[in-house]
């Protein structure tokens, strides 16, 4: 028992030296010892209400008058695969410098602080079609991305998510099978164009007369929760919805 005592206690100190040299921090801020955001930054944070957001595409701030039909009015211009789409927070704020820092900064650890505001979001107001939900599925990568990444953070926060729901994860099923341009460097349509076809279930057994949740990280345009849904309807699916982490204005 004393061994297992002084193991314990060697394990500790151990910790607490490494929390020294490498303190965990506010991914907004940076504040030091914080575990997730600090409550200041947490505060900013801005949550989408679902009865005030655009059922099509997940904008915020959509008033009565500018939503006919539960759509925008880019909504109406444009021809989205997914029945409906969701988004949990505005892409501003401190959101902003956590999400750079996640995805292009190596600090994967911050995949479970995500995945935390959006079990958060979805308990509090999950959409009517959640509970209808077959499979998760994650947004692919193409293969080099991932490898030069070290991770997909999408999937990584999806499989989070169908874990706490038990909503059966199906990771490799919808592939990215050719390189696109960066996204980020596109406009409105350009960004439809870029991705068109890019996308492929190989095992169309398992999505017939499903229905799917694509689960992604931002959404500009919805170009690629948009061209992961064509795939995967393409594949036998009977519908498919989105849910994203934020939701980033659209010039459209």
């Amino acid at each position: 028992m004393e061994i297992l005592q002084r193991i314990q206690l060697l394990s500790e100190i151990a910790a607490g030296a490494l929390n020294l040299v490498f303190p965990t921090r506010c991914p907004g801020c940076e504040r030091i010892d914080t575990v997730g955001f600090c409550q200041d930054c947490r505060r900013m944070l801005e949550w989408i209400e679902r009865k005030s957001a655009c059922q099509r595409c997940g904008a915020s701030g959509m008033s009565s008058q500018r939503i006919r039909g539960n759509a925008c009015p880019a909504c109406h211009n444009r021809n989205y695969k997914t029945t409906q789409a969701a988004a949990v927070l505005k892409y501003s704020g401190p959101l902003v410098p956590a999400i750079i820092r996640w995805k292009y900064r190596n600090q994967e650890k911050l995949t479970a602080v995500f995945a935390e505001l959006m079990v958060d979001w979805i308990t509090m107001q999950a959409p009517d079609w959640w509970e209808k939900i077959d499979y998760i599925v994650p947004a692919p990568h193409h293969p080099s991305t991932v490898r030069n990444r070290g991770f997909n953070p999408p999937e990584e926060i999806a499989g989070i998510i169908a874990s706490r729901f038990a909503i059966p994860f199906l990771p490799r099923i919808l592939f990215k099978i050719r390189m696109t341009a960066p996204q980020v460097r596109l406009k409105g349509d350009e960004r439809f164009a870029n991705l068109h076809e890019s996308m492929h279930v190989f095992d169309k057994s398992m999505l017939e007369g499903k229905r799917v949740l694509i689960i992604d990280d931002v959404m500009t345009t919805g170009a690629t929760m948009n061209e992961c849904a064509r795939a995967i309807l393409c594949g036998g699916a009977e519908k498919v919805y989105g849910l994203v982490l934020a939701r980033q204005s659209d010039s459209h």
